[in-house]
This record gives C-alpha cells, sequence and structure tokens, in this order.
C-alpha cells in the first residue's frame, strides 16, 4: 500500500515539538508494515521542529493571510533588488520590519493559545526565520503550506538573486511640491545661459550627493538587519548543539542500558547452560544406575 508522505509531513508539523518524535517512528513503522520502505525512509528522516519553526507553522495554519502578506512582500523586495530600485528598497526595507515584528508577535500568541509560552529568545528566533524567507521563496511556499522543517540559512541581502542584466539603478523620486512655486521675474529670467548650467549642475551635484547618502544609509540599515539575522543565526546554531548534546546523553544512556540489560542476559545463559550441564549429569547417573538395577536384577 502506497503511504502518503505529503499528508503524513503535514500532520507531524502541526504538532507540537515534545509530540514529534513518538508520532514520527509511529508512523514510520506502519509505513514499514504497509511494505512501504521509501516512504518509511523519508518519514523516519523528517527532523523534529524547533520550538520556534513549530511556532512560524502555526501561525501560517492558523492566520494564511498573515502568511500570503509576508510572502507578496518577499515577491516585492525581490523584484525591487533585481531592478536596483533603491528607493522601492528603503520603503520596503521599512515595511519588512513592521511586518516581522507584528508576525512574531501573533506567532507567539497563537504558541501562547496552543499551550507554549515563547521566551523572548524564541521570538527573536521567530523573526530571523521570517526574514531568511523573504529571501527564499520554495521555502516561504513550504511555511506557508504550515510544513517548514527547520529555519531558513540566515540570508545575506539577496544571495544567489542577482540584479536583472539590463537593471540601472534608479535615481530617487524628486520631492513633491507643497504649493506652486511663483514664476522668477524677468530679470532672472534673463540671466546668461552660463549662470543657468552652473546653476543646473549645482542642483544636479546635490541631488546625486542624496542619493549617494540615502543609499549609504539604506547600506548601513541593511548591514544592521544583517548583524541581527547572524545572531539570530547564531542563537539558532546554539540551540541546535545543546539539542544534540542532550540527544547524544540519551543515546548514551541507552547504550549504557542496552550492554547492563546484555551482561545480564549473559549471566542468566551462563546458568542456564551450568543447569543444563548438572541436569544431564543427573540423567547420565539415573541411567546407569537404571542399567546396573537391570543387570542385578537379571
Amino acid at each position: 500500500m502506497h503511504v502518503d508522505v505529503d499528508a503524513v509531513v503535514l500532520e507531524l508539523y502541526g504538532l507540537r515539538p515534545a509530540d514529534f518524535t513518538a508520532a514520527r517512528d509511529a508512523r514510520a513503522a506502519r509505513a514499514r508494515r504497509e511494505k512501504d520502505t521509501a516512504a518509511a525512509a523519508a518519514i523516519a528522516a523528517l527532523r523534529k521542529p524547533t520550538l520556534a519553526v513549530w511556532a512560524a507553522n502555526l501561525l501560517a495554519r492558523t492566520h494564511p493571510d498573515r502568511a500570503e502578506a509576508l510572502l507578496r512582500l518577499g515577491t516585492e523586495l525581490r523584484r525591487a533588488y533585481q531592478e536596483l530600485d533603491g528607493a522601492q528598497l528603503r520603503a520596503l526595507s521599512h515595511e519588512q520590519h513592521r511586518v516581522i515584528a507584528a508576525l512574531a508577535a501573533e506567532a507567539g500568541h497563537v504558541a501562547a493559545g496552543a499551550g507554549e509560552q515563547l521566551r523572548d529568545s524564541v521570538v527573536r528566533e521567530v523573526e530571523g526565520i521570517f526574514h531568511g524567507l523573504l529571501a527564499d521563496e520554495e521555502t516561504a511556499r513550504q511555511w506557508a503550506a504550515g510544513c517548514l522543517r527547520k529555519a531558513p540559512t540566515a540570508a545575506v541581502g539577496f544571495e544567489g538573486l542577482e540584479p536583472a542584466p539590463d537593471a540601472v539603478p534608479r535615481p530617487a523620486a524628486a520631492p513633491r511640491r507643497t504649493a506652486e512655486v511663483p514664476a522668477p521675474p524677468a530679470a532672472e529670467t534673463a540671466r546668461p545661459a552660463a549662470d543657468k548650467d552652473t546653476t543646473a549642475a549645482g542642483k544636479d551635484a546635490t541631488a546625486a550627493a542624496r542619493e549617494r547618502a540615502a543609499q549609504a544609509s539604506a547600506a548601513l540599515q541593511t548591514a544592521e538587519e544583517h548583524l541581527s539575522e547572524a545572531a539570530v543565526a547564531r542563537d539558532r546554531a546554539e540551540a541546535d548543539a545543546a539539542d544534540l548534546r542532550g540527544e547524544l546523553a540519551a543515546l548514551k544512556e541507552r547504550v549504557e542500558t542496552a550492554q547492563r540489560a546484555a551482561r545480564e542476559a549473559k549471566r542468566l545463559h551462563r546458568q542456564a547452560e551450568q543447569a543444563r550441564a548438572k541436569a544431564e549429569r543427573t540423567a547420565q547417573q539415573a541411567a546407569r544406575r537404571l542399567a546396573e538395577a537391570d543387570r542385578s536384577g537379571g
């Protein structure tokens, strides 16, 4: 019988992390009983999600509209990056901080409603997950389906996403005037063309300087985001290492228990061998006595 692995994944990644391992092992065992070895192997290889990954999945499952909003934001950010639209990138960068903070807070609320109170460090890890999803469309789709298996790698800008070949940096939009500027007097309009050219050049230089300053500010903000994301990645790696150390300790304990059981089994086996040998000797002695009795009687 064919086992629907996708359905199992959907089921398992909706469970609390504490319930995941036992349920996964039970589903893998069922697949083996049904002779679907490929499905059994795929299910057995599924990794228990961290608390942050589970909370992110729970948010996507309970608030699909929030998930779609983050997907749209990621699409817009990637498009602005490919088109080298600095103004749009700056606007969306501000928007992503607002959206992600709100989503992480909402994830904390839904997790609490499901019986898990998230620590501040876990909420920050959830924020890091959402930041990573903005640059990774495929993983973001997996999350939107509520089946994110592990936190995405902390994104540095948009690695792997190159600007379009024909893209050129877009100039900053000119500020809107709040009122009509009166026409200059006739004497001013009659200035020599050289003065006009000098003034225009000065305005161009000012605009260019403002654009460079805006780009530098955006670069600084991006660097700060990368630093924050790197800190989240570090915390996540440390948490994974702690989990692995815990699993290693549990495995060592299981090995020691198995070794003690093996020693006890060997001891019982020796006792059984000794009892068997004694019984054989007793039987042989009884047989000899019986033979002697037969000869005496004859």
